[in-house]
């Protein structure tokens, strides 16, 4: 058996210990090989251990500096740590190398998202939900575009979003807002009320609907 599944096994047994110990087993049989690092760094970041993570990334790329994971473990690692410049840099070198899928492109919208460009996240969130309709995805492109004020759109991303799952209480508070922001002052107040059925504690929807009262 070959040490990834071997690992995979422990992995599933909840076995992280024996996991990581078979791993740097791995390293130190197969120095050579890169996969054996990047296997390690991901299971170190899972773990919120950066610092030996990154080193095991690094390690990864100086034998193959082309190795996409490995870039996307140091990705998600300075994203994770707010340094959204490196984590940036470290996604758009994923997409040079053609390791493209849902999670790459939203991660690269969401280092714009936090450094509060919205205009320059929007492609990659819109490409995310391309790979993949997922709700989280959906809801952070829908949130974006309204954030533009592209309402209409929004407006339909966050109807694609209650059609998967509709009790999602912060889709049903901002397609809300958009209804309020349209003029639709009364959809808006229902949407309002679904989603405080759907989280009772939902505070920003509490203080809208607040607001309404007081009118």
């Amino acid at each position: 058996m070959t040490y990834s599944k071997r690992v995979v096994e422990l992995l599933q047994d909840q076995k992280i210990e024996e996991a990581i110990k078979l791993l740097i087993e791995a390293i130190e049989s197969e120095p050579d090989n890169p996969l054996h690092l990047v296997n390690l760094g991901s299971l170190l970041c899972q773990h919120k251990q950066y610092d030996q993570a990154e080193q095991f990334f690094l390690q990864a790329l100086q034998l193959d500096e082309k190795m996409a994971t490995a870039h996307f473990g140091l990705a998600t690692i300075y994203y994770d740590l707010a340094q959204y410049d490196k984590a940036e840099n470290s996604l758009k070198t994923c997409i040079t190398l053609h390791l493209e899928d849902a999670e790459v492109y939203y991660l690269l919208g969401m280092t714009y998202v936090k450094r509060q460009n919205n205009l320059l996240a929007l492609p990659f969130l819109q490409r995310a939900t391309e790979f993949q309709e997922d709700v989280i995805y959906l809801f952070q492109y829908g949130l974006t575009l309204a954030k533009l004020q592209h309402y209409d759109t929004a407006k339909e991303i966050f109807k694609r979003i209650l059609s998967i799952d509709e009790q999602h209480a912060d889709t049903l508070y901002n397609l809300a807002i958009v209804y309020i922001h349209k003029g639709h002052d009364e959809d808006g107040f229902n949407l309002l009320k679904k989603a405080l059925e759907a989280e009772p504690n939902h505070s920003l929807a509490k203080d809208a609907l607040n607001h309404f009262v007081k009118k």
